[in-house]
């Protein structure tokens, strides 16, 4: 009996571990952050983006005011939008914040909304983590973990999503 156990322990242990990998999720107020992530670069890159996504599940508009990192990771966060233009994108810092609608979601992706981290002290390496404090202007600051990973399959990020 004891041997037929080994196996479904180990399945379970690896299930959960597998689960977890992807499965970071933070909370301020109504304000649910899934998944932050960083692509690794190279060495002499300066520049990183993060990816994740708010959901706001309150009944009213949200405003994402600023993000920061640690002096030890890069000189400074910004929020940036991508907007594109006869063909070309153009990377814009959003100054006076980002709005996240009432019982809504925002995506920071590739080409898209991102975090830029600019002035990078050191490169990110597949593995690191790093904390990133985001600024509301209704729920707070809430400071959230990054994975510095490649890029999350869309399923195995947003699988635990679902129910949004």
């Amino acid at each position: 009996m004891n041997s037929l156990l080994k196996p479904f322990g180990a399945f379970l242990l690896f299930s959960s571990f597998s689960f977890s990998s992807y499965a970071h999720d933070f909370n301020a107020g109504k304000i649910e952050v899934n998944h932050p992530w960083a692509r690794p670069t190279a060495p002499v890159v300066k520049t990183a983006a993060v990816y994740l996504v708010i959901n706001n599940s309150s009944q009213e508009t949200e405003r994402l005011l600023s993000v920061e990192v640690p002096t030890t990771i890069a000189q400074q966060a910004q929020i940036h939008h991508t907007q594109y233009s006869q063909d070309m994108a153009k990377m814009r810092e959003v100054r006076d914040g980002l709005l996240i609608s009432a019982a809504k979601k925002i995506e920071f992706t590739p080409g898209g909304t991102h975090i830029m981290l600019v002035g990078l002290k050191t490169p990110l390496a597949k593995g690191d983590k790093f904390p990133l404090l985001m600024r509301f202007e209704h729920s707070g600051e809430i400071t959230v973990e990054v994975w510095v990973e490649d890029k999350p399959s869309s399923d195995a990020a947003n699988s635990h999503h679902s129910h949004h």
